[in-house]
């Protein structure tokens, strides 16, 4: 698994330039190249749920193992790089369905018996009825073996109006063996319009509080501060990823 060697997609609506020029900044700082997919505009999460599965059938097409997507609402964490290398260098043989580098936590997970550098999404502790599941595609890795399970939502319509993560969560990671890194790599921004829930989000706030209620690694507090990361990110500064048990 060498992240920047594996082809990726950027979704962007057409009538969203800023959000465009946002992530290419954001990819840049990783030092990853990407190839542009012109969302399917359907100004809900259909939409987004679509334009994954059309990307999906063009790795098909072009025989990609693997297939970054990477939606361009999200933001890089400033330990992103480091904790990127770690895994690379870690987890080298390590087979997986999906691998979502960025999810939503709204239930109680489990560390990964294969490597302390992951979170295990496909089994799973015991929740209680107020705990929904697994949430967000803002930056996931598909790996081949998942396709068709994801290009299935067109195909059966009891699914097909399932919100992709949702969806994923329901019927592919409890399924097929998926992962997720023991810190999030890219949240969603913070205090930016949704153009699928159609209002002003904070989904970073979100996101990051969610994980440390739930993981039993918590995200350092000097990385919990949006406005904060981007000072590092803007000044090309690294931050290293410091594994704690």
């Amino acid at each position: 698994m060498v992240f920047k060697d594996i082809p990726k997609f950027v979704i962007n609506l057409e009538r969203r330039p800023d959000r465009l020029e946002s992530t290419k900044k954001e990819l840049d700082y990783l030092g990853w190249d990407f190839e542009l997919f012109k969302a399917i505009d359907k100004n809900s999460h259909v939409g987004c749920t679509y334009s994954h599965t059309s990307i999906l059938k063009i790795a098909k097409e072009r025989g990609y193992k693997e297939v970054l997507i990477v939606e361009d609402d999200c933001t890089v964490m400033p330990y992103a790089k480091s904790l990127l290398n770690k895994i690379e260098n870690e987890c080298k043989n390590l087979e997986y369905a999906i691998f979502n580098l960025a999810p939503t936590l709204n239930r109680p997970v489990n560390r990964s018996e294969n490597s302390p550098l992951l979170i295990d999404i496909s089994n799973f502790p015991p929740s209680g009825p107020e705990h929904r599941g697994i949430f967000a595609t803002n930056m996931i890795l598909y790996h081949e073996s998942s396709y068709d399970d994801v290009i299935k939502i067109e195909e059966n319509e009891n699914w097909r109006f399932y919100a992709i993560d949702d969806y994923l969560y329901q019927k592919v990671y409890q399924k097929k063996q998926s992962y997720c890194p023991i810190l999030p790599i890219a949240p969603q921004l913070g205090n930016d319009w949704s153009d699928v829930s159609q209002q002003m989000c904070n989904n970073f706030y979100g996101q990051t509080y969610n994980w440390n209620l739930y993981s039993r690694t918590k995200i350092p507090t000097e990385f919990l501060n949006i406005n904060e990361n981007k000072k590092f990110k803007e000044q090309g500064i690294h931050k290293e990823f410091i594994y704690e048990n």
